[in-house]
C-alpha cells in the first residue's frame, strides 16, 4: 500500500511542469487573461474577469510550438506593448518574451501552472509587482 502511494506521488510528479523538459509542453497555446494584479505607488490593484470586460481590456499571449509568440494588448500595464511578435525562451521557471531588435526590452516573467491556468509574475528590481496575472487557454475558433 505504501509503496502504491509512493510511486503515484513519483508518477504525478513526473507529469508536472517541475519537471524540467516538461514545462515547454504545456505553454504552447494561446492564453486569455482573466485576472491581474499591479501594484500602484499607493495600493495593490486586483483587476477581475468583470473588470477588465466593463473597461474593454483584454491580454491574449499565443505561444507557438516553434519558440514563437504574438502577443495582442489592449490593457493598462504599461509593460505591455500594444503588439508584439518574437520568440520566447524558458529557463527553470522563468518566461522570457524576447526582443529581437533590443534586448533591454526584453520581457522577464516568473511563471507556473495552476488549476489549468498559467501564471505569470514580473516584479521590478525593488520587489514592486508590476504585473502579476492569471491567463486561461483560449478556446479555439473552429
Amino acid at each position: 500500500m505504501f509503496k502504491q502511494s509512493i510511486l503515484s506521488k513519483i508518477y504525478s510528479w513526473l507529469c508536472s511542469p517541475e519537471v524540467f523538459g516538461r514545462v515547454a509542453k504545456k505553454i504552447p497555446g494561446s492564453w486569455q487573461l482573466f485576472e491581474y494584479y499591479r501594484d500602484t505607488e499607493d495600493e495593490l490593484v486586483h483587476i477581475q474577469e468583470s473588470d477588465l470586460a466593463q473597461s474593454n481590456e483584454a491580454l491574449l499571449i499565443d505561444f507557438l510550438p516553434q519558440n514563437e509568440f504574438c502577443l495582442t494588448a489592449k490593457i493598462s500595464v504599461p509593460i505591455f506593448p500594444t503588439e508584439r511578435k518574437g520568440v520566447w525562451s524558458v529557463n527553470r521557471n522563468f518566461i522570457t518574451l524576447v526582443d529581437a531588435k533590443d534586448f533591454r526590452n526584453n520581457i522577464e516573467f516568473q511563471f507556473a501552472f495552476g488549476k489549468g491556468n498559467l501564471k505569470l509574475l514580473k516584479k521590478d528590481k525593488f520587489g514592486k509587482i508590476e504585473f502579476f496575472g492569471f491567463f486561461k487557454p483560449q478556446k479555439s475558433k473552429s
